[in-house]
């Protein structure tokens, strides 16, 4: 069970930090002359699939700004002047 246990994680995706580590690697090696032409077509094929995942991941991020955005109103210049009258009620954001 642990060895099947440790493949899905193999398989699990990476985060966008850890695809973008590796797409560095890849440009590193890439870069080396000592790859040779089969490994640098792999690694080749490897970016594109990375890339496009990245961009899928910057797509989904920017939907749910445009989302938080619409829910909220523009979020790069809040009215912080408001008095609390204007503002929404704080009760569901309560510590308490």
């Amino acid at each position: 069970m642990a060895a099947r246990t440790a493949k899905k994680q193999d398989t699990a995706a990476p985060s966008f930090e850890q695809a973008i580590t590796r797409l560095q690697e890849i440009l590193t090696l890439l870069d080396n002359t000592d790859t040779e032409l089969e490994q640098a077509i792999a690694l080749s094929e490897e970016s594109s699939k990375l890339i496009r995942y990245c961009r899928g991941i910057l797509a989904n991020a920017e939907l749910r700004i445009k989302t938080l955005e619409n829910n909220t109103g523009d979020l790069a210049s809040p009215n912080l002047d408001a008095s609390p009258e204007q503002h929404e009620t704080d009760d569901e954001f309560s510590l308490q």
